[in-house]
């Protein structure tokens, strides 16, 4: 699963694995909750840890307090929740390890087992708790990999679109779909956008023409997200589509699982996972009160579920989206949340299989860090800094007011000083193609250094957001010594680095950027670089960064005075070239 991370994570535990482990607590799977939480009697779970750690810490800290968790999975009923009654102090930190040498998994989602052959090469499961909407999952894992909802057509054909209605709610392809008529079928309209993807439920269908149960698209940039003629789709969850090997299906009405095995496959000998809780971790403090100093390491974070919003999915950018330009918008949830923490930290930690974003920095965050993780398979982004996803925009309850350039309504909220290092972050966007490896946004002094990230539907690192030269809480970011390589795999209008917005104090240094693409899933006339300079941005010092291999060429500006950037030693394949666009 992961490529580079292993081997700096294999050698990490070497060396602790040479000394004898230090820990004030242990959790095991095969442990008591009722038990004293030691070596020989360790805790069942990381709650009951975390009870026996708040005791240590009203007694006041002398030193770190680590709990250890061995090897084995961890099924979280609900997400594990830290707030300023877990932290540590000023100078002692509260540590939740892996064990020395294992590899523990904190899981949000359930096995499925017994399935039963059926009719080609299917494969049928009873989950008796999917009917309605009690548990309508849409992810499906086995043995660590997404699987594929039934979709038509089959990698790699895509359909393309003929006319759209005035009202963006009805389709009229270019082929039709083998199925007479998809009403109450569950199935879904993927439509790649230029730089984002809509999904739709579809109402009903006949021959060519698909009937949308909402607008497929965001009503607010023209027709680069909204659905135009040729623009690139698939259709989604339908039982007859289920016909490649890996591929699957849940009814809602039934419970029934199908899915599509290889030839001579038992699907019983693999282990399949959906997930059940949209959240996994929630580190958040409180106005006046932070979480201080509370650290995860060596953890692996698996199987978040992310559900389509009542309204479909209305890509924007980033994975933000909406309706409308005169609507709220919305940010994906991210499946390990901080909000209102200060110097906490994941360490040599693993995060895959979300389906929604995996790590986000919220609130009046201060000094944290993720540093030697590895990320893939992510539904949205992987990293963002700047994520408010619980209505932190300015003006909470102001619809207008909620849109993607809005600064944070108290400049104290803006994150600073927190730190993304040395993590390989790949396939992200998984679910909602139009998002990223890194996010950062409204926030001051961030670090970003030292990352790989590859494997990018979109854009590996985007920076800023306000699209012209207003001053707002984004300032001082390093974006520094990142290798960023085989983005664009499957959109347009973006890179390896893509920025928006004056950031005063920004630098851009002993970066490598190469292999940005330009695919059949792309739409629209954008090229794809190596860094694009989209609208206002300003205040870049652009210094010792080699750009090879893309696509569009190595610089792209739009909107925006390149004289605002001033620049050092880098070194282009072509040269550099301007594009300066209307």
């Amino acid at each position: 699963m992961f490529t580079v991370m292993p081997l700096i994570l294999a050698l990490s535990q070497t060396l602790a694995a040479a000394e004898p482990p230090v820990a004030d607590f242990v959790v095991a799977a095969e442990g008591k909750d009722t038990n004293p939480g030691s070596f020989e009697e360790p805790f069942a779970t990381i709650e009951r840890a975390q009870t026996a750690v708040r005791d240590l810490i009203a007694q006041g800290l002398d030193n770190n307090v680590t709990v250890l968790i061995r090897e084995g999975e961890y099924v979280l009923e609900k997400p594990l929740v830290f707030g300023p009654s877990d932290s540590g102090s000023a100078d002692f930190a509260v540590i939740y390890a892996a064990y020395p040498g294992e590899m523990p998994v904190i899981s949000g989602g359930r096995r499925l087992t017994g399935w039963k052959r059926s009719d080609g090469g299917k494969w049928t499961l009873n989950v008796a708790e999917a009917v309605g909407e009690v548990w309508p999952f849409r992810q499906l894992f086995a043995d660590g990999q997404r699987l594929t909802r039934g979709r038509f057509p089959d990698p790699p054909g895509l359909l393309r679109v003929g006319t759209v209605s005035p009202d963006v709610t009805e389709i009229t392809l270019t082929t039709a779909p083998p199925v007479d008529n998809l009403a109450g079928k569950d199935a879904e309209l993927v439509m790649y956008q230029n730089w984002s993807i809509s999904r739709a439920a579809i109402v009903s269908s006949e021959g060519k023409v698909l009937k949308l149960a909402n607008p497929m698209g965001w009503i607010g940039h023209g027709s680069a997200t909204t659905a135009s003629p040729d623009k690139p789709a698939i259709i989604e969850n339908v039982l007859e589509f289920v016909d490649q090997p890996g591929e699957w299906y849940l009814d809602r009405r039934t419970g029934v699982l199908t899915y599509q095995a290889a030839e001579g496959e038992d699907p019983n000998a693999k282990t399949f996972v959906a997930p059940k809780l949209e959240q996994l971790l929630l580190v958040e403090g409180q106005p006046g009160k932070r979480v201080t100093n509370v650290r995860f390491e060596g953890l692996t974070f698996a199987h978040a579920e992310w559900a389509l919003p009542p309204f479909g999915y209305l890509g924007i950018q980033a994975g933000h989206y909406g309706t409308s330009t005169q609507a709220r918008t919305y940010v994906p949830p991210v499946g390990i949340e901080f909000t209102y923490a200060e110097h906490c930290a994941l360490e040599r930690c693993r995060i895959a299989n979300f389906g929604p974003s995996g790590i986000g920095f919220g609130l009046q965050c201060r000094n944290n860090r993720v540093a030697g993780c590895a990320l893939a398979d992510i539904g949205g982004n992987g990293i963002m800094t700047g994520w408010r996803g619980k209505g932190e925009l300015a003006g909470a309850g102001d619809t207008e007011d909620h849109h993607l350039a809005a600064d944070w309504a108290n400049a104290e909220d803006a994150p600073i000083g927190n730190e993304i290092v040395s993590n390989e972050i790949q396939t992200c966007g998984a679910v909602n193609h139009g998002c990223v490896g890194i996010f950062d946004a409204f926030c001051a002094e961030t670090r970003i250094a030292h990352n790989v990230v590859h494997a990018m539907p979109y854009t590996g690192i985007s920076a800023g957001f306000r699209w012209d030269e207003t001053e707002t809480s984004q300032r001082g970011t390093i974006i520094e010594y990142n290798h960023v390589y085989d983005t664009m795999r499957m959109l347009a209008d973006g890179g390896c680095l893509y920025t928006l917005g004056w950031q005063p104090g920004a630098v851009i240094r002993g970066n490598v950027f190469h292999d940005a693409h330009r695919s059949e899933f792309a739409h629209g006339g954008a090229p794809n670089n190596g860094i694009f300079f989209d609208q206002g941005s300003k205040g870049f010092h652009v210094v010792g960064n080699t750009i090879y291999d893309c696509s569009g060429g190595p610089i792209r500006f739009n909107q925006t005075n390149p004289g605002n950037l001033t620049w050092d030693n880098n070194s282009f394949e072509t040269g550099l070239e301007y594009r300066a666009e209307p």
